[in-house]
């Protein structure tokens, strides 16, 4: 029998690759099935780890700033001639949420490190993080001007700029960077479904600050050539997106199917007898195209059997067979303080249910 097990993050608690491992681990020590461990991300956490188990992409490790502009260590994944880069590395969504003053500058370091070593290629996967800058950080460490009132430059671009620009200048950007977004939205820069309506109270903004977000990203659209208010998918990572797609164009594409590309996952799994996937929390959200719901569409059309293995489950729309880690007999902060040790547990426990 053959097994695919293609789960996303446990966010927080595990990567897509511990529980992948993981999995793979019980099954191998308990039957003598072939068993293929792909740890998957649909753009968020692990994005970059997926293309290093994939496609065998190295990490290269450079000096960022992170969202608030302190300074720290960042890194990208290389293949060919592409980089990979997780917007979250440098500008990922922290315990101390202060989105006023969230950057998206390291975002830019990250693709003007890349840029510098010869990498024109550059796939940008917008999960996870905590600002809502419009990208206006990310263009400014990539070459563009941004000016204030007094017709002075703005050196790192907070999100709480936004509604104090008066002037931006891209002509000194890269000419020739080619860009593919992994993004798993479709909200738009700025509106009520825009970036900081939707996005922005997750990562600590009050109502008073969600719509002055949403004004400054409405000025900043202003001032870009292209208008990018309709394009589907601008208000990811807090507009970075859209900010970055104004300026060198690109292509929006779901982070997952990126990666299904580049892995043939759906010959992956025309070739497996029983597929198991999961994720942190595995509810209502999922249904609307996150990574365990896209799988089990693909398991459905080559009539396959899927197995979501979650932390949490709260919907019985997902898979064929669900296990949850935290239920009757196992808390939600047991299932995250020992995530490894209870998974493999659930796992040995359930393994006649799984291979059915």
């Amino acid at each position: 029998m053959n097994i695919l097990i293609a789960p996303d993050s446990y966010k927080g608690t595990l990567t897509a690759m511990q529980v992948a491992d993981t999995i793979k681990a019980v099954i191998t020590k308990c039957t003598n099935h072939n068993v293929t461990a792909l740890p998957f991300s649909d753009g968020g956490e692990g994005f970059g780890d997926a293309f290093e188990s994939i496609c065998g992409a190295k990490k290269l490790f450079t000096k960022c700033h992170d969202v608030y502009g302190r300074q720290t260590d960042g890194y990208i994944f290389v293949f060919d001639d592409t980089a990979v880069i997780e917007c979250a590395v440098a500008s990922g969504l922290q315990k101390q949420k202060r989105i006023m003053q969230s950057t998206s500058y390291g975002t830019g370091e990250l693709i003007k490190f890349a840029y510098d070593n010869g990498f024109r290629k550059i796939i940008l996967g917008l999960g996870g993080t905590g600002c809502c800058d419009g990208g206006a950080g990310a263009l400014v460490a990539l070459g563009a001007k941004i000016y204030d009132e007094n017709q002075s430059i703005i050196k790192m671009p907070k999100s709480s700029d936004l509604n104090y620009i008066f002037g931006l200048s891209t002509r000194d950007c890269p000419k020739d960077i080619e860009i593919t977004y992994a993004c798993d939205v479709e909200n738009e820069y700025y509106g009520k479904n825009g970036a900081a309506y939707v996005f922005a109270p997750q990562k600590g903004a009050n109502k008073t600050q969600v719509a002055e977000l949403d004004e400054g990203l409405q000025r900043l659209n202003a001032f870009f050539k292209n208008d990018i208010s309709k394009v589907k998918g601008a208000g990811a990572a807090g507009g970075i997106c859209g900010g970055l797609y104004s300026v060198f164009g690109g292509e929006i594409k779901s982070g997952f199917d990126i990666l299904a590309q580049y892995c043939n996952l759906e010959e992956k799994i025309k070739n497996a007898n029983i597929i198991i996937t999961g994720e942190g929390k595995t509810d209502g959200q999922t249904l609307m195209g996150k990574l365990p719901y896209k799988i089990y569409e693909l398991c459905k059309k080559h009539n396959k059997r899927c197995v979501v293995i979650s932390g949490c489950i709260e919907t019985d729309k997902v898979g064929d067979i669900a296990i949850p880690l935290a239920d009757k007999e196992t808390t939600v902060d047991e299932a995250i303080g020992n995530a490894r040790t209870v998974l493999a547990k659930k796992v040995e426990n359930s393994l006649e249910k799984i291979l059915k």
